[in-house]
């Protein structure tokens, strides 16, 4: 860990990355910031700019509401989802409770999804839609521990029976926060940076799924590491495409909260080419695997163009490997 590194976290959250949590760590970053455009989400055609102050306070709302239906910390909540700002915001709202994110892949198989919830004894699970919570639905049904399926999106709910809405706990949350100003700082002041932050589960190719435990010092020590190796600035625009499941996309998450950069979400890989242009993002973290599909999906453009626009294309590809 570089001095520049340590120095850094100092001056951002006001205390040292031994102490902090996550929530600590994350969110007093993004109030020294202060941006605008802090979290976006394309939304009927349309850019949505969440502001490091709607961010901040949606966290606490969440935090809060998830208190009053009775998740306590080291409670297990799962989290089923594409990239979007209300991943981000439930994620460190769970972490603020001293409960468990457990992170599932929306492409993860029903009865791994399944093993995953029965395995960890998860309380809640936050599914964002109607289109992920079909896949999933089988993998949910008679659970012992599982008391709660709360949706990202308000038309879910009718899915199932007592489900309720990621706003049902903001308001929840909201009306607690009104009533009592300090609940949110006395919620989470037990939470510390050696507790389980979360249980992220391998794939499960090589028999059932295994959950890695990860705690809050184990995320900041990377964070600060990243920050004082990477030339990272404020006025950096961030690109979202990897699974915000994914271990590396995460730790990023929290690095650009860190150093308040701006992020852009783009839930499926299909939006990518789109957003590149639109948002003209600094930053975008990726895997060979999106790199050899960006590659196959332009091959498979230019060849089927046919004619001299594929011997063009060809010869192209000839000389640019070059």
């Amino acid at each position: 860990m570089s001095s520049i590194a340590v120095a850094h976290s100092s001056a951002v959250t006001g205390a040292s990355p031994i102490t902090a949590t996550l929530p600590q760590f994350c969110l007093e970053a993004v109030k020294r910031y202060a941006k605008p455009d802090a979290l976006n989400q394309k939304r009927d055609g349309k850019w949505v700019h969440i502001s490091a102050a709607d961010f901040i306070r949606r966290v606490r709302n969440v935090a809060l509401g998830l208190s009053r239906l009775g998740i306590r910390p080291g409670d297990r909540v799962a989290l089923l989802s594409e990239n979007r700002p209300e991943w981000s915001i439930t994620d460190l709202a769970i972490l603020s409770v001293g409960a468990v994110n457990v992170p599932i892949y929306t492409t993860q198989a029903v009865d791994q999804v399944r093993f995953i919830l029965e395995d960890c004894g998860a309380r809640a699970i936050f599914v964002s839609g109607k289109r992920v919570f079909k896949h999933a639905r089988k993998g949910l049904d008679n659970l012992q521990d599982l008391q709660q399926v709360i949706f990202f999106e308000g038309d879910s709910t009718n899915k199932a029976e007592g489900g309720l809405t990621l706003a049902d706990i903001e308001a929840m949350g909201a009306e607690l926060d009104e009533q009592e100003p300090a609940a949110f700082e006395s919620l989470a002041k037990p939470v510390g940076p050696d507790d389980l932050a979360t249980i992220i589960y391998t794939s499960g190719t090589t028999g059932t799924p295994k959950g890695v435990m990860l705690t809050h010092r184990n995320f900041i020590a990377n964070v600060v590491a990243a920050t004082g190796a990477l030339p990272i600035v404020p006025t950096d625009v961030a690109l979202s495409v990897l699974p915000l499941s994914h271990i590396f996309e995460r730790t990023c998450f929290y690095v650009f909260c860190y150093n308040g950069v701006s992020v852009y979400y783009a839930a499926s890989f299909d939006q990518v080419g789109e957003y590149l242009r639109e948002v003209r993002p600094t930053i975008m973290t990726a895997v060979p695997r999106l790199f050899e599909k960006v590659y196959h999906r332009i091959v498979k453009k230019g060849l089927s163009a046919g004619g001299w626009k594929s011997k063009v294309f060809e010869r192209s590809l000839q000389v640019g490997q070059k």
